[in-house]
């Protein structure tokens, strides 16, 4: 997975990137949908946190 971490001016990891690909496999593995509610921001967020420590375990 070809993943890019987006940086402030001071090096802060600010967001991350990922190719088209992957956020499509992502969203069929996570069931997540284009048109999912408000409130599924929290799920989302902790599917992609745990999916990023599969590929990039803490150091």
């Amino acid at each position: 997975m070809d993943i890019k971490y987006l940086s402030d001016d001071k090096g802060k990891i600010t967001g991350v990137f990922i190719p088209i690909e992957e956020w499509e496999r992502m969203q069929k593995q996570y069931n997540i949908s284009e048109t999912a509610p408000a409130d599924s921001g929290a799920k989302l967020q902790q599917s992609l946190a745990e999916a990023l420590k599969k590929v990039k375990p803490e150091e």
